[in-house]
């Protein structure tokens, strides 16, 4: 799940920036909507991306330290689609 960001703005489904806030507080309700990878799933992750215009780049913020990302094939999918946007963005491609 993502929100689109950038710097502290953010927009998006109001339940997504609520989680992301929730997790970076340390406040967030820990879920597993695809059922648990294994003892070290920390649960559904909410993140943040965007693009920095000025370096050329694709941003991902997460709202806590992170050592693995677990995608089900509609999340890649999604997170894929999401990048392929910020890269036509960066090269001045509309569609």
């Amino acid at each position: 799940m993502s929100l689109a960001h950038h710097g502290d703005d953010m927009n998006g489904e109001p339940e997504l920036i609520k989680l992301f806030r929730d997790q970076q507080k340390g406040q967030s309700v820990r879920r597993w909507p695809g059922g648990r990878m294994g003892g070290d799933d920390d649960g559904q992750l909410a993140y943040a991306i965007a693009t920095d215009k000025p370096h050329g780049a694709i941003v991902i913020k997460f709202p806590k330290q992170v050592d693995w990302l677990g995608l089900d094939i509609e999340s890649a999918t999604q997170l894929r689609d999401q990048l392929t946007e910020r890269i036509l963005e960066l090269r001045g491609i509309t569609v």
